[in-house]
């Protein structure tokens, strides 16, 4: 039975298809007062090929470009079928000639983003009228199909075949009676969960963070693994991991684990439902917010926020210590989706590659700090002590979330290098050493402001075991007090003014004015981080 044969529960509008995928992904090129048109599924066609009959489809045009004469003609033609709509790339192009063309024929137009694959597109259009029961009668079950591929791909390769998602749970696996396998795998797939270990976690680091195939030897008694990341464009949805044969995967192997992972992500994307995409369409939104795409109404629209809302928005990221800190942030924004969409339905939730946002459009810094603390503890089995939050200052401004998320950043670059700084911060609690790591910005931009005695007296202590640093440094800290940072150091006060004067001769430190101390103290402290 064709796909627009289906019977439908609910109409579905060409207007419901491009807000539930949203900007970047899918927008319309078309004057919006024709985007209540209905639809019931979706073609993929070659425009090299005659044009099929296509009422209340949507037709995808993979290979056709936007600036092509034949572009045009092809725009009447699909009018005249009856096709609700039609998708090109741009690449570059302002395709004003197809707009054009498209608002004579009453087609509407829509532009997928150059970086999104037509068979990632056609599962995300899919998906959405899947979930209004719309063009897709009972449709494979996603696990039965993950299952069929870890199989094929088992077959392949000689091993054991598993299908994860990021929170590393097993969703598939092969059942080959005579399939290479190990009591690890025997774990993940009785508790349908990977083991959380040291060294799992630091291959999920390496997989997630690389492009391809990677290859893992032999360790700790786990046979030696060929994995590779499941993902929809630059999103990743999970991962593939298959034990090699004796003889290792060779190129058809990894061939088969590279095809079992576009076919694994395309079962993963149809079996999304509204609620899913609806996230993924705030995560768009929100992200061209933080930087500053739209003005402040637009953003109200895409992120639906009330009229004079006080904005809380909140950055999470890992510190420093964690193990994985760039790859692991694809797991860390998945946990913390899960625990804020329960608690803030209302919330939108982007993820970096160096930290995840959380806007609340409303409840002040007050309901911001409560989500932080909870998020936190909600995650530390998983992630330990190692996540930092950072809360921005309020603002009923949609136009102020790019300098809210700049002060998010500052935070979290503080608390993530300091293991001593609040797990929850805000600006108030890191504002001295931001500054400091402000100030050290500058002089590492202008070198020339730098005192060249501070550098040449480290030098000096490194090659000759001299404590002129500590001691200058010391002498600071306690604002000029001799007895005080004598005292501190351990040493006679009539060492230290030894020391004072012989800086000041060997260096030439400067330490008469209270500038010059506070220049010369700066750069100290600097030495220290």
């Amino acid at each position: 039975m064709p796909l627009s044969d289906w019977p439908s529960s609910k109409t579905v509008t060409v207007s419901h298809l491009t807000e539930t995928i949203g900007a970047p992904i899918l927008k319309a090129l078309t004057t919006p007062r024709a985007l209540d048109h209905p639809v019931r599924g979706t073609v993929l066609h070659d425009p090299a090929d005659p044009l099929p009959s296509g009422h209340d489809q949507v037709l995808l045009m993979p290979g056709l470009l936007a600036d092509q004469p034949a572009a045009a003609e092809l725009v009447r033609e699909a009018a005249r079928l009856g096709y609700s709509a039609m998708v090109v790339k741009l690449r570059g192009t302002y395709g004003t000639d197809l707009v054009a063309e498209a608002e004579r024929s009453g087609l509407i137009l829509l532009a997928a983003a150059d970086e999104v694959s037509w068979r990632h597109l056609d599962a995300l259009l899919l998906s959405v009228l899947g979930s209004q029961g719309v063009g897709g009668g009972p449709a494979a079950d996603t696990g039965d199909g993950l299952f069929a591929l870890a199989n094929a791909v088992s077959a392949v390769i000689g091993g054991s075949v598993a299908i994860e998602d990021l929170d590393r749970r097993v969703m598939a696996y092969s059942s080959s009676p005579d399939q290479r396998i190990d009591s690890l795998r025997r774990d993940g797939i009785l508790s349908r969960r990977v083991p959380e270990i040291d060294h799992n976690l630091e291959r999920y680091r390496i997989l997630l963070g690389s492009e391809g195939v990677v290859r893992f030897p032999e360790a700790l008694g786990a046979l030696p693994r060929a994995a590779v990341t499941i993902r929809a464009g630059t999103q990743p949805l999970g991962t593939i991991w298959a034990i090699e044969s004796p003889d290792g995967i060779g190129a058809d192997g990894e061939r088969a684990l590279i095809d079992c992972a576009r076919l694994a992500a395309l079962h993963i994307l149809r079996n999304r439902n509204a609620s899913e995409l609806e996230l993924q369409r705030r995560e768009s939104a929100l992200l061209g917010a933080l930087e500053g795409q739209w003005p402040s109404h637009e953003t109200s629209f895409r992120l639906s926020i009330p009229p004079g809302a006080e904005l809380g928005l909140l950055g999470f990221a890992a510190s420093a210590d964690a193990t994985g800190l760039l790859a692991l942030t694809a797991h860390l924004g998945h946990a913390l989706t899960r625990y804020v969409v329960p608690v803030r339905p209302d919330a939108s939730i982007a993820t970096t590659s160096r930290a995840i946002y959380v806007l609340l459009p409303g409840g002040g810094s007050a309901a911001a700090t409560r989500l932080a603390k909870g998020a936190l503890t909600s995650i530390r089995s998983s992630f330990g002590d190692f996540v930092r939050a950072a809360i921005a200052p309020t603002d009923t401004d949609p136009a102020s979330l790019p300098a809210m998320r700049r002060e998010t950043d500052d935070i979290l670059r503080v608390t993530t290098a300091h293991p001593d700084a609040p797990s929850v911060a805000d600006i108030d609690d890191v504002r001295a050493r931001l500054l400091l790591a402000r100030v050290g910005d500058e002089l590492g931009h202008e070198p020339r402001l730098r005192h060249p005695g501070v550098a040449a007296m480290a030098a000096h202590d490194t090659e000759n075991g001299t404590d002129f640093v500590a001691s200058v440094l010391a002498w600071l800290e306690a604002v000029g007090n001799v007895a005080e940072a004598a005292e501190r150091l351990g040493v006679h006060t009539n060492t230290l003014r030894y020391r004072l004067r012989r800086s000041a001769e060997l260096f030439g430190m400067p330490l008469e004015q209270p500038d010059d101390r506070l220049a010369v103290w700066l750069q100290l402290r600097l030495l220290q981080r």
